[in-house]
């Protein structure tokens, strides 16, 4: 790993027998215990684009991701069906990964009542993707997550694995933008060929504009119009294992996992089955729908009462399976009737989403018995009709002008002074909060580690 001495900014990065130049660092974790994960865009020799994660992960993990992806690599090459050909581009594209020899134990020493061990692993994958929340309209949110049930259904039956942390962070809206201008108009184009897998997601054929690189101008500041194609693509296969496999420690994201995951009575013997993903991906289809009340990753107003809010905030696991089971169960109650007036169209949808992942009244003694085949075929119902209403998409990438002051007296948004006053009495003054000092073997690994 090489840094720019002046700056600090890490500038390029080796994995495995590969250079990598760093094109931005899009995320650094922001807490002192845990996988210490750092993500970066990388672009390497051959000019192509990658993303680059460095993280330090538990020894009894399990699986490491690398043997992981290296499998459904694998498994994608020597499968000649259209599925499989699609998915070679769109979904996890495994290009270089490297155990880095270090870990904990050898740097904390003669530390007693140490957390457990972890090591240092740099993977690099493809493609690079925008946020889940950057979908431009109702109908593309419901394509991509559309597109991830149908790749969870090849992972789950081609590659007889499961994923094990779905979330709204683990889903990406892969985007391929037309060239600004194609030097001819074949050169960039989808396929559009008759296929005989209707399942198959379209394909963006791109190797013309790639050999005479076509040229490219950066999009206006109001953001483009143009229908950009899309893909919905699963990423971070961190606790990914083959079907059937029994953990000691349950993995996932608290907001968005399963309620057996959840379920404290399961906790050593757990077994994340293909039905768990789906279940998650509905739930992380909860989270988009109560919070966001327009295309772009729109927020309702924050004054407003939504009780799902409390999954993303409870940090006790049996609490949290008692909130969520109590929502779901009283669906139409808890649920339902805070969904914003946008995706009204789309909530009888979900509504049939949710009875067929609990087929019976009460989640809490059902585990999740959600198909892919009911998934795609409600997703597919609401598709249609959510097309029918002819929603304008939103403009792509519009970028904001970062605040200008008006004189060099201008303190800004938030003067220095009263960042941490409440109100306007001086005495109110409150002093940054100290640091919260523990003995180093109180510290606990979060759920998602």
């Amino acid at each position: 790993m090489k840094m720019d001495i002046l700056s600090g900014n890490v500038t390029s990065i080796r994995a495995g027998d590969q250079e990598f130049d760093v094109v931005k660092h899009i995320h650094s974790s922001l807490v002192l215990f845990g996988r210490g994960t750092h993500v970066f865009i990388v672009r390497a020799k051959d000019g192509r684009c990658h993303i680059l994660k460095d993280a330090w992960l538990l020894v009894d993990h399990g699986i490491s991701e690398i043997t992981i992806l290296s499998q459904i690599n694998d498994i994608l090459n020597n499968d000649s069906s259209e599925d499989a050909q699609a998915y070679r581009s769109m979904h996890p594209r495994f290009i270089v990964g490297q155990e880095l020899g270090d870990s904990t134990r050898a740097r904390r020493g003669r530390l007693t009542d140490t957390p457990p061990d972890r090591v240092h692993r740099r993977v690099v994958t493809g493609p690079v993707g925008d946020p889940l929340t950057s979908f431009r309209s109702r109908v593309e949110f419901v394509k991509v997550i559309l597109d991830c049930v149908k790749w969870l259904d090849y992972l789950h039956n081609k590659c007889k694995k499961v994923h094990g942390d779905l979330s709204v962070n683990n889903i990406v809206i892969y985007r391929s933008p037309l060239a600004r201008p194609p030097s001819k108009a074949s050169n960039l184009k989808i396929n559009t060929t008759k296929r005989t897998n209707v399942n198959m997601p379209l394909r963006v054929t791109r190797n013309i504009a790639q050999q005479e690189q076509a040229s490219f101008i950066p999009a206006p500041s109001t953001g483009l119009d143009e229908d950009i194609p899309v893909v919905g693509t699963v990423i971070d296969y961190d606790y990914a294992r083959p079907i059937d496999t029994n953990m000691q420690r349950t993995s996932g994201t608290l907001p968005f996992m399963p309620l057996d995951a959840l379920d404290t009575f399961n906790c050593g013997k757990y077994i994340h089955a293909p039905a768990h993903d789906l279940e998650s991906l509905l739930q992380t289809v909860l989270g988009i729908v109560s919070f966001t009340d327009g295309p772009c990753g729109k927020c309702r107003p924050h004054a407003e009462h939504v009780p799902v809010a409390r999954w993303y905030n409870e940090i006790d696991q049996e609490q949290l399976f008692k909130d969520k089971a109590f929502d779901l169960l009283s669906y139409d109650r808890e649920v339902d009737r805070y969904i914003p007036e946008y995706w009204k169209p789309f909530s009888p949808y979900l509504r049939r989403l949710i009875s067929a992942t609990w087929t019976g009244s009460n989640p809490v003694a059902l585990s999740s018995q959600a198909s892919h085949k009911v998934y795609t075929d409600v997703l597919e119902e609401a598709l249609k009709a959510l097309e029918a209403l002819g929603e304008v998409p939103a403009k792509y990438a519009p970028s904001s002008q970062k605040r200008l002051r008006s004189s060099d007296n201008d303190p800004g948004r938030y003067p220095y002074h009263l960042k941490f006053r409440r109100g306007g009495n001086l005495s109110s003054e409150r002093l940054p909060r100290p640091a919260d000092i523990k003995e180093l073997s109180q510290w606990q690994d979060s759920i998602n580690a």
